[in-house]
């Protein structure tokens, strides 16, 4: 099909009903969107209609496009491949993708009458055995020095040669080439090696332990200590590893957090109750949760190579079916994906939402310190704010009346540091009263338990006049904290010790970071005003 003859949408009546990808084009010959489909023709078919429009960049995708191409595939798992495929070698600028794109290294065992370990990155279609991705190739290596230690494997690559090494009289080789070791002795060490990157440790040592046995009844004593030493060597290695249960459980957890603009997804491999592998990828693109996670699983799962039968998730998958018939051709067997269900696996999932929280905030405050320190410069402040609270009050001529405290740490929300306060002593529609109402009712508490921070800088919601009530209010409770108010409408920021308004760059990380507190403070201020109106229609 020539596509630069190609209209959109006229030519939809071309495209046929099969499963495949879809390809958006811009008026600039760019690749701006990947796309699978069961039907190309019912999911092209789709972007006519603009009524459910969820996500901001659905409309300005179909803004953008100008015409299209397509791939009919001969399934939909092969639609999923291809696109993961094609997401990575276009990098769209509307597709959910991985940050991180690289061509991750894999450990290759290559199959002869002595097999032997390389690394490379990317998957050949050869006879080799394949494992991984691996993120970190550091790491890889020191994993496949240690295998080749504990298992004696050669390392020497393609033909054996005709005497002996260094590594053999070191004892680090079992010696294949001089006829030390059988081929069948080799080869099993050769599998023992791969339960060991897999981290099968129960099947591991049960190998062991078995040959072990078989040498003393054969009264080969000194092959029985050989075997012992690599079972204690192996021990050191999984005892490092984390424990969470003595049960054979297995399963790969995926864990997304997102905050606003900022994507992580958390994956860790347990293997038989241990955690074996833990790595948090972030994720670029603006999307429903349930098809970020469809995605990653897509894009991940495409060159991974041991899949295991269970995939833990907090939150259910968007086409579940089309995920699960793209790695079941992949795996040759059924993969479940679901939510946890038991209290193991709770936990687990509490365990990656805890590393994600961590890794999220390693990621983004390096960005927000930099926030933080032109704040300090600008304001002339003595110390970085590390503590900012931000105030809203919300309520119609007074009634249901409330108020909301939020807290950003660091440049980060600090939600359970969040604090809503029914307006219980003012009367009518009162705001300096309100605010101040909350006021005394927040900073009765400094320095005790409920409250166990101190604010650097409090921002209001509103211009110079919100600003005057809130400084007017200071003085009256004796307060020693910095004011900042930020104006709606042409957000304007004003500051109690500047004479002028302060207007900055729309594209100002300062003014976005004050954006975020002021709309915070009014959702979590809303969100309670709400629940009192419903309550008290209710009782009414």
């Amino acid at each position: 099909m020539n596509i630069e003859n190609m209209k959109w949408p006229e030519d939809l009546i071309k495209v046929p009903e099969g499963s495949g990808v879809y390809i958006f084009y811009n008026e600039k010959n760019e690749v701006i969107y990947v796309g699978k489909a069961t039907s190309l023709k019912e999911r092209l078919r789709s972007y006519l209609d603009t009524k459910n429009i969820v996500f901001p960049k659905d409309k300005i995708l179909r803004e953008s496009i100008c015409y299209f191409d397509y791939i009919i595939t001969s399934s939909p798992s092969e639609a999923l491949l291809l696109e993961a495929n094609l997401i990575k070698k276009h990098k769209p600028k509307y597709n959910i993708r991985l940050k991180d794109d690289k061509s991750y290294p894999y450990l290759k065992i290559v199959m002869d009458d002595f097999p032997y370990i390389e690394i490379k990155r990317g998957l050949k279609n050869d006879n080799a055995l394949y494992f991984g991705p691996f993120v970190d190739v550091k790491s890889l290596r020191r994993v496949a020095s240690l295998g080749r230690k504990i298992f004696k494997l050669r390392k020497c690559v393609k033909k054996l040669p005709k005497k002996k090494c260094i590594y053999f009289d070191i004892g680090e080789c079992s010696g294949p080439c001089i006829g030390n070791i059988t081929k069948e002795d080799y080869q099993k060490s050769v599998k023992d090696f791969i339960l060991f990157i897999k981290s099968d440790y129960k099947k591991l040592k049960d190998s062991l332990i078995s040959q072990m046995d078989s040498y003393v009844k054969k009264l080969q004593f000194e092959k029985a200590a050989t075997i012992r030493d690599t079972i204690k060597a192996i021990d050191k290695v999984f005892y490092s590893q984390r424990v969470l249960t003595n049960e054979n459980i297995s399963f790969d957890t995926i864990y997304l957090l997102k905050e606003n603009e900022n994507i992580l997804i958390e994956y860790l491999e347990i293997r038989n109750g241990r955690v074996v592998f833990e790595k948090p990828y972030e994720m670029i693109g603006d999307s429903d949760p349930k098809e970020i996670i469809s995605t990653f699983i897509s894009l991940y799962y495409s060159r991974k190579v041991e899949i295991p039968d269970l995939i833990i998730t907090n939150y259910n998958l968007s086409k579940k079916d089309e995920i699960k018939k793209f790695l079941k051709e992949k795996a040759n067997k059924e993969i479940n994906i679901r939510l946890a269900k038991s209290e193991f696996e709770k936990s687990v999932i509490e365990l990656a939402k805890e590393n994600a929280i961590e890794h999220l905030n390693k990621i983004l405050y390096p960005i927000k310190e930099k926030t933080l320190n032109k704040i300090k410069d600008l304001f002339g402040l003595k110390k970085i704010p590390e503590y900012i609270e931000g105030y809203d009050i919300s309520n119609i001529m007074g009634q249901y009346a409330v108020g909301s405290l939020v807290v950003f740490h660091n440049g980060l929300p600090k939600k359970e540091y969040y604090r809503k306060f029914k307006i219980k002593f003012t009367k009518g529609p009162d705001d300096y009263g309100m605010l101040k109402e909350v006021f005394l009712r927040r900073f009765s508490h400094v320095g005790d338990k409920k409250f166990s921070w101190e604010p650097d800088l409090i921002l209001i919601d509103g211009g110079r006049g919100q600003l005057n009530v809130a400084v007017k209010i200071k003085r009256e409770l004796n307060l020693k904290y910095k004011f900042i108010s930020i104006a709606k409408e042409n957000e304007i920021i004003y500051f109690e010790d500047f004479e002028n308004e302060i207007i900055l760059p729309k594209n100002s990380d300062v003014l976005h970071l004050f954006q975020k507190i002021r709309d915070e403070a009014h959702r979590f201020a809303k969100s309670y005003f709400e629940k009192l109106l419903r309550e008290g229609e209710l009782k009414g």
